[in-house]
């Protein structure tokens, strides 16, 4: 049950990313205070919900580069310091993982259940 609800947070996360940047240039990004700070309060908490993950929940879901989130952890401490890395998150990891957990959604459903087993 909590795996799902960890599932669905990372998924919501995930949407409310795109849906913020997906119009946005990465000029535009990184000249937005008010979008680029939100972008990067969903991107940490993205990080946190990933690495609480069970192991055996990631190890489920192998498309999904679980260690790109984790480095993106690291960058996020420092944002300024790694603006291709926080704007390839943005782009590519958000979505990319996206689709995959649409895609593990279907193939594994009790995953993401909200239901006690």
């Amino acid at each position: 049950m909590l795996t799902g609800a960890m599932l669905g947070l990372l998924e919501q996360l995930g949407l409310d990313i795109v849906t913020l940047t997906e119009e946005l240039s990465e000029t535009e990004f990184f000249a937005s205070r008010l979008t680029r700070a939100q972008t990067l309060k969903l991107l940490r908490s993205m990080t946190r919900t990933a690495a609480d993950l069970p192991a055996g929940v990631r190890e489920r879901m192998p498309e999904i580069d679980w260690a790109a989130w984790a480095a993106l952890q690291v960058a996020l401490a420092k944002p300024a310091q790694h603006p291709l890395k926080i704007w390839v998150a943005v782009k590519e990891l958000t979505p990319m993982t996206l689709q995959q957990l649409n895609g593990y959604k279907r193939m594994q459903p009790q995953l993401f259940s909200m239901v006690p087993a």
